[in-house]
């Protein structure tokens, strides 16, 4: 069995050598803990994401607390050894900031039917908007946060819906406040991990190829990757459509 691709982030915990965990396993992904961050195994078919180490075949039958190691190109985990060394890099493009005001309305049709699944509660939620109102995004990082049962709970995944909006409306200027925003966070290893990313213009590779499709003014295409959002966990991907919706009011930087 071999990795066969690696968003960001999952590239960088395969690039340091060190000794780990499992830190959670599903039937389509396993999370593994390492020194230089997590990594999402997942099985082959998996949307790419910034986490994804996409394997050849399916993902090992694994349990939480399995040791997980780096050792050069060799992951192992549990008591199965895999190659990583020679997996391809997987990045999501994301259009230039000027691509992206002609796309919102599109953008925001194709979300809502996928949002209206969210599962942010309540007084979260508004409490979130009201910051987003007056153009504080840390506050409603604050008000989010951690809000929601789950490893990634809703409030995250709607957070790190609003960072990638913002980061793709704001271009590579806004990376850093936004950055600090995710860093903030006081969330999940898990939750925190993909709000790093988020701050840093990737995601999974639907929200990628949604941009793309509006930007085109392919709405046929945007409804497709807009589906395939909608089929992500059992909330997350409405939760973070919900997030992208609310971020793409606007790219104002964070207060």
């Amino acid at each position: 069995m071999r990795v066969v691709s690696a968003g960001a982030g999952a590239l960088a915990a395969l690039s340091v050598p060190g000794e780990g965990r499992v830190l959670a396993s599903f039937s389509k992904a396993c999370y593994l803990s390492l020194p230089a961050g997590l990594v999402a195994l997942a099985a082959a078919g998996v949307q790419p994401g910034p986490l994804h180490a996409v394997l050849d075949g399916p993902v090992p039958d694994l349990a939480v607390g399995d040791p997980a190691s780096v050792d050069g190109p060799w992951l192992r985990v549990g008591d199965l050894c895999m190659l990583a060394g020679d997996r391809a890099a997987w990045r999501g493009w994301v259009p230039p900031p000027s691509d992206l005001p002609a796309a919102v309305p599109l953008l925001h049709r194709v979300l809502a039917p996928v949002a209206a699944g969210a599962k942010v509660p309540a007084a979260r939620a508004a409490a979130a908007r009201e910051c987003l109102r007056e153009g504080d995004v840390r506050g409603a990082a604050q008000a989010l946060a951690g809000a929601g049962p789950g490893l990634t709970p809703s409030g995250d995944d709607a957070l790190a819906g609003i960072l990638f909006a913002r980061r793709a409306l704001g271009g590579q200027e806004s990376e850093a406040p936004l950055a600090a925003v995710a860093a903030e966070a006081r969330t999940t290893a898990l939750a925190a991990a993909f709000l790093h990313w988020a701050a840093r213009g990737q995601s999974l590779a639907c929200v990628h190829d949604l941009l793309a499709a509006a930007t085109r003014g392919d709405r046929a295409a945007a409804e497709g990757a807009a589906r395939r959002l909608a089929g992500v966990g059992h909330s997350s991907g409405a939760d973070l459509a919900l997030g992208l919706r609310w971020g793409l009011a606007g790219p104002v930087l964070p207060g």
